[in-house]
């Protein structure tokens, strides 16, 4: 064999070579990348089972911190309910008030063993569904309630600082001594928003 019919024969196989590497090469990428999809499905599975795991566990807690809120209301509400049916039984008989206070007192009975029948959610679904049926007086209630609990609020922050209407006094001025025949001061409340009338 000559040296041309060599080159040629080597090229030859040089060539089959290379087909059959780039064949291997080819089929192992087309291997990793299939076993790469299945790893990527894989773990996209776990990852949303344990997303969906963590969700129900996270319901599930706050469910049961809902229950057990609200097992605390209908026991704070009851105990109110309680304690006005016992002011209306202490009441004179015809007294008005004694009625009023009755009234209110099974209102809160009732509220209790609503809150401990349905829990949480039947409230939320009643919410929804009055404001589905009356949203007009839905959000009157919800400005009426907003604001009652602003009142409170600042009523419960003017308890806790002490008498929210009382004046700081200083040790180094002294109140003042009547003189004799003069009659006792009166200390009338500060009303910022209001101009004081002497």
């Amino acid at each position: 064999m000559t040296d041309a019919g060599r080159v040629r024969q080597s090229g030859e196989v040089a060539r089959e070579q290379a087909s059959a590497t780039a064949s291997r090469a080819g089929q192992a990428g087309r291997e990793v990348a299939g076993s790469a999809a299945e790893q990527a499905k894989a773990v996209a599975g776990e990852a949303r089972q344990q997303v969906g795991s963590a969700v129900h566990d996270l319901r599930r807690r706050v469910r049961d911190e809902g229950r057990g809120q609200t097992e605390r209301l209908a026991g704070t509400v009851r105990r109110w309910a309680d304690d006005l049916e016992g002011m209306a039984g202490g009441a004179a008989d015809d007294s008005p008030a004694r009625g009023l206070v009755a009234q209110v007192a099974d209102g809160g009975h009732r509220a209790a063993d609503y809150l401990e029948e349905h829990g949480v959610d039947g409230l939320v679904g009643d919410l929804q569904d009055f404001a589905r049926r009356r949203p007009g007086a839905f959000l009157g209630g919800a400005v009426l309630a907003g604001l009652v609990a602003g009142r409170v609020m600042k009523a419960g922050k003017a308890a806790h600082s002490g008498d929210g209407d009382a004046r700081p006094t200083s040790p180094e001025a002294p109140e003042p001594a009547l003189q004799a025949g003069e009659p006792p001061r009166a200390e009338l409340p500060e009303y910022p928003d209001y101009p004081r009338v002497v």
